[in-house]
């Protein structure tokens, strides 16, 4: 099964407006997170969080490091299921980033995750027409028609 670990503070402070809402409710722009990151990623994935510090928050997948750092515990999972799972790293931290690399998992920044999983949609912005792919072997009008066909042509209407 495919993992992804996230460094949960790392990923709301670099997105401008849950940064702005954290300081006002901390625990509600974490649940908020979680929640816009899991209606947004198309993969079949177990997704797991990890925030720094306490929270009474009891949301599935989301781990609270309590006296430890967020950085830790992800370091722990790493090598703990490197080699067992699929994992998708997602941080900007520089440590947690290159342990992750060592140990064969993907890497993805904070940013470049958030982009990712925001601009996905191939049909965001487009209307119907734009989303039909034409097959150029299927062409919406023939070359032409063929002597036998144009004779037959001839038969029922002349």
């Amino acid at each position: 099964m495919n993992t992804i670990i996230i460094d949960g503070n790392n990923l709301l402070h670099k997105i401008p407006s849950f940064k702005k809402s954290f300081s006002a409710s901390p625990d509600n722009t974490r649940r908020t997170l979680v929640e816009a990151v899991k209606g947004r990623v198309k993969i079949k994935a177990k997704i797991i969080f990890v925030f720094d510090g306490h929270s009474d928050d009891k949301v599935h997948n989301v781990i609270y490091s309590g006296a430890k750092t967020a950085d830790e515990i992800i370091r722990k999972f790493i090598e703990e299921n490197y080699n067992k799972n699929s994992i998708k790293v997602v941080s900007s931290d520089n440590e947690i980033t290159a342990l992750a690399k060592v140990c064969g998992c993907e890497v993805s920044s904070s940013e470049k995750f958030w982009e990712e999983i925001n601009h996905s949609s191939p049909t965001k912005g487009k209307n119907i027409n734009q989303l039909y792919i034409y097959d150029k072997a299927e062409k919406e009008k023939p070359n032409g028609m063929s002597r036998k066909d144009f004779n037959e042509y001839l038969k029922h209407f002349t």
